[in-house]
């Protein structure tokens, strides 16, 4: 084989790495980059030096690899076996991906099953040529963006889905919420997915979820729901509340899942009443530090019903939903002050002797309701009354 003396990229404007066809070099032959691409020597298998844009000699300083194989004459002359592979730095525009079959999930505002569909477009550029070709291509002659997104494509759409299925479950957004908010659901997922491509040295600059769709019969059934929730508003409450609050009683004070907040879904569905954005929720149902360590309750059957429970006139203690404590018991009002053998009245802890008007005893300083007792019958008598009901004896 023919020493070359000039080495450029000359493949297909496709191609994300390709490979110059010779492998004889000197110390005198020149390399040629141009400023879309970067070139990787390989030398005995071993990936040696990247050269970016520019005009390069192959000289001993500029591979300083070739000293540690080969023995070069000084100031000679000297042929060696080497590899050359061009890497692309241009951005791969478009690159389309969906999701290969539905996903079912249980909407948790509506309570219904959907079949759903994903479908988004995104743009990568290599960032790490060497961890590129080492860890993904090989010393393949050719690897284009279309084999890159074939790559990807199963596992762009598997995280998608569990990210998905996250944010929709953990994070209690329902389909309507996330259709609404693609562009800030995309952000919380691309955070996902850059830890993935960069073990490949590939950097995601720009990742969009296009579509979200559902069959027109799950669609249909949302769409009923939804009116049949309009009702409930009028009526004064929200099946979303309701299943919600019952599902966070189960996760409150669950170790591990949000902290002081009282759980990670109840976190979440509080995020918009605490001033948390979509993507934050995004963001927090795809934590794992914050995702609940324990199933969702499959049967509800049998539990305390939360928007009742904690509260004696029957509403929902947010205090308890949100981690903290839950208010006192009112304590019970203390006994009415009996009277005493004597006509007057004594303390109904201590029975010493009260002082007309007292408010409070002086000896163990029990208070005194401002009860009434008749002046005749000595027969206690509701606040207003005109006359005893006992003995008839006019009070006022």
């Amino acid at each position: 084989m023919a020493i070359s003396s000039v080495i450029k990229f000359e493949g297909s404007p496709d191609d994300l790495v390709w490979k110059y066809a010779g492998e004889e070099f000197n110390t005198t032959s020149k390399l040629i980059v141009d400023e879309t691409h970067e070139a990787l020597l390989v030398i005995n298998g071993a990936a040696a030096d990247l050269f970016t844009s520019g005009e390069h000699t192959l000289t001993v300083p500029n591979i300083p690899i070739v000293k540690k194989i080969l023995s070069l004459p000084t100031g000679g002359v000297s042929p060696f076996p080497c590899k050359v592979f061009f890497i692309s730095q241009v951005h791969q525009m478009d690159m389309l991906w969906g999701t290969r079959g539905a996903i079912t999930l249980d909407d948790p505002l509506y309570d219904i099953f959907l079949h759903v569909m994903l479908h988004g477009s995104m743009s990568v550029s290599i960032s790490d040529s060497r961890k590129f070709l080492v860890k993904l291509v090989g010393f393949r002659s050719r690897y284009t963006s279309k084999e890159m997104l074939d790559n990807f494509r199963g596992l762009v759409s598997s995280h998608v889905k569990d990210c998905i299925s996250k944010i929709m479950i953990n994070g209690m957004l329902s389909y309507f919420m996330i259709n609404a908010n693609l562009f800030e659901i995309s952000e919380a997922v691309k955070e996902r997915l850059d830890t993935i491509f960069d073990e490949y040295g590939i950097r995601i600059e720009y990742f969009n979820i296009e579509t979200i769709e559902v069959p027109k019969e799950d669609y249909d059934a949302v769409t009923k729901a939804k009116e049949r929730r309009a009702g409930r508003l009028i009526e004064g409450y929200t099946w979303q509340e309701e299943r919600q609050m019952m599902i966070a009683e189960k996760f409150a004070g669950n170790e591990g899942t949000m902290g002081n907040i009282g759980g990670a879904v109840g976190g979440f569905m509080m995020g918009g009443a605490m001033g948390g954005s979509i993507v934050d929720i995004a963001k927090a149902a795809l934590d794992p530090s914050k995702n609940p360590t324990t199933p969702p309750p499959k049967n509800l059957a049998g539990m305390q019903n939360p928007m009742t429970a904690g509260t004696s006139s029957g509403g929902f203690d947010i205090s308890s939903f949100l981690g903290g404590s839950k208010p006192a018991a009112p304590s019970p009002a203390s006994p009415a002050p009996a009277p005493s053998a004597g006509g007057g009245l004594e303390c109904p802890a201590c029975h010493a002797q009260l002082s007309p008007g007292s408010k409070f005893c002086n000896e163990c300083g029990t208070k005194i309701e401002a009860t009434r007792f008749c002046p005749e019958c000595g027969e206690q008598v509701k606040p207003g009354s005109k006359f005893c009901n006992q003995c008839g004896t006019r009070l006022i």
